[in-house]
């Protein structure tokens, strides 16, 4: 999506949707009206008809002010509670670049070398009687970080929508976790050597999570809240939970079952839910590469987010 008005030039923008809606049904709009951006008010609209979405909000911040910020849609599932400009959503994928600053303050806090073996590092080992790929201990945070790790899910498949087979196979007696998931993987097989290529990796991120927790000897959200959001004053970005009983009063309704899918052993890759303002602070701190902004620093930059009831969407 490229910004064609003015006000949109070197601008962060970030789009939120929990999706389903019949196509063309009236839904409020929330928030301050901005001259010149009438336009955008238009195409989220239309892309919710196209995408059948039943809340979604938008931010656009500039020199880390706040130009715009909506809620469009309904944030309940009995659509009674129009959706606040600041509604709490998942983010999916756009939680990888939030993993990814967090793992390199470490490493400019020197607790941390991009070429630190991950494996060894966080010291998960295979299930009893088990031997685990010798390949994996070739493994480096920098590996994981740019999805080089040797996973590919587009010729195997993607762990983190296996929970079910892990927890048979490892005989757990509840859900599984990040931990119980790396335990499973270390005896499969890779699909390419560590380095030799890139591949989009959820289970990589799943791993640098861990990673981060070592060395922060604290849970992952913590971890993330100590390193990346207080310093920049973020208060709405947070781990979203599964079951409907835990979830942030201020987050919208998925038109899907809550045990559709394991959520909470996405933390690293796929956890977090935010508000788009929250998404803009974020992102003006930081490169979505995770890399620090330096001021007056210019970049291009677009990366989405989707799980089954949500997309995300951010550019630099």
């Amino acid at each position: 999506m490229k910004p064609t008005s003015a006000p949109l030039l070197g601008a962060v923008l970030c789009l939120l949707l929990s999706c389903a809606l019949a196509v063309g049904e009236d839904r409020p709009i929330s928030g301050k009206k901005a001259a010149g951006y009438e336009p955008v008010d238009k195409v989220v609209l239309e892309f919710m008809d196209t995408t059948g979405a039943q809340a979604a909000t938008v931010a656009v911040s500039k020199d880390g002010k706040l130009l715009y910020s909506r809620g469009y849609g309904w944030s309940d599932q009995a659509k009674k509670t129009p959706t606040p400009p600041d509604a709490l959503m998942r983010v999916a994928s756009v939680t990888k670049p939030i993993t990814a600053a967090a793992i390199k303050n470490a490493v400019r806090a020197k607790q941390l070398t991009l070429d630190a073996k991950a494996f060894d590092l966080i010291a998960v080992k295979p299930p009893a009687g088990k031997v685990p790929n010798a390949k994996i201990a070739t493994i480096t945070v920098g590996h994981l970080l740019e999805h080089k790790g040797g996973w590919d899910r587009a010729t195997a498949f993607d762990p983190m929508f296996r929970t079910k087979t892990v927890e048979k196979e490892l005989a757990l007696t509840g859900p599984a976790t990040p931990v119980n998931m790396i335990e499973y993987m270390l005896t499969q097989p890779l699909q390419f050597t560590p380095g030799e290529k890139a591949a989009y990796s959820n289970f990589g991120y799943c791993v640098l999570g861990r990673v981060l927790e070592k060395v922060s000897k604290k849970p992952y959200a913590e971890s993330g809240q100590l390193s990346v959001f207080k310093p920049l004053g973020i208060k709405d970005i947070k781990l979203g939970y599964g079951a409907v009983k835990l979830r942030d009063p201020r987050e919208v309704w998925y038109p899907v079952a809550e045990d559709a899918f394991a959520f909470d052993v996405m933390d690293a890759h796929g956890g977090l839910i935010a508000s788009a303002p929250a998404l803009c602070q974020f992102l003006q701190g930081y490169w979505i590469n995770g890399e620090p902004r330096g001021p007056g620093q210019r970049g291009d930059w677009t990366f989405f987010g989707s799980l089954p009831g949500t997309s995300s969407m951010v550019r630099q």
